[in-house]
């Protein structure tokens, strides 16, 4: 891997996935911008600058671009890394709370594009971390499910609409063995199969040297994809399966 100097902004970087993003981006000689809730908690690196920023909110967002693009000259590489779940039976009317996870998980990345369009009319790289769930919608992840299916659907759409100097990466992570589950809800099952963050990481690391429009970390979970298309009751007898996790996990947290 080649990544020194490369100059590379990034969301969500103080736990899980993005950790370890940014763990490998230093140790490769990359300069770093972060945007993060909990900027503090992320050791110091001379090659690395943090701002604490709320990506739901848009001067969080235009602060974070603008002062990134100012102290590197140039934006090669934007992460959207930054997101949450919720995991939960909807049983009654909350405007709020959709509106707070399709605020974080959708309009931030998208709002980022249409920035860096603005800001950068050169060119960009830029990724958004989408989930398996995106192509596989799970019980107890509806709302979760629905933003980051439309992330899905908002780039294969828009890649026909962006000029030929920008890139767009979408990375389909399965469970990934983080806090992501503990955030969720309390005691939460992890779906099968499961894979370490620091693989997620290399291979979003490999797609930025070598750009492609997809990233599925796991080898399983694209395999099953392509299973599915021959077999396509293998799907909604996972979902059966999952369902009754989820069944499980609810009756123990009204008891």
């Amino acid at each position: 891997m080649n990544l020194e100097s490369k100059k590379i902004v990034i969301t969500g970087a103080s736990s899980g996935i993005g950790k370890e993003i940014l763990s490998l981006l230093l140790s490769e000689g990359a300069l770093v911008v972060v945007g993060d809730l909990n900027p503090e908690i992320i050791p110091d690196h001379p090659n690395l600058r943090k701002f604490k920023i709320d990506v739901s909110k848009t001067a969080d967002m235009d602060k974070l671009l603008e002062e990134s693009i100012e102290i590197l000259d140039k934006i090669d590489v934007f992460i959207a890394n930054a997101g949450f779940a919720y995991y939960e039976k909807i049983q009654k009317e909350d405007w709020s709370r959709i509106k707070n996870i399709f605020s974080v998980n959708v309009f931030s990345p998208i709002y980022t594009i249409q920035k860096l369009i603005h800001l950068q009319p050169k060119g960009v790289h830029i990724f958004i971390t989408a989930s398996g769930m995106a192509l596989l919608p799970l019980p107890g992840y509806a709302l979760y499910s629905a933003t980051k299916s439309a992330v899905h659907s908002f780039a294969e759409a828009f890649r026909y609409e962006m000029n030929k100097n920008f890139k767009l990466t979408v990375v389909y992570p399965i469970a990934t063995k983080t806090k992501f589950f503990e955030q969720a809800g309390g005691s939460v099952p992890v779906p099968w199969p499961a894979q370490e963050p620091s693989l997620v990481a290399k291979k979003i690391v490999k797609a930025i040297l070598r750009p492609r429009k997809s990233v599925h970390p796991s080898f399983r979970f694209k395999t099953l994809l392509v299973l599915n298309r021959f077999f396509p009751f293998l799907f909604p007898i996972y979902r059966l399966w999952q369902n009754i996790l989820f069944q499980k996990w609810q009756k123990r947290k009204e008891s």
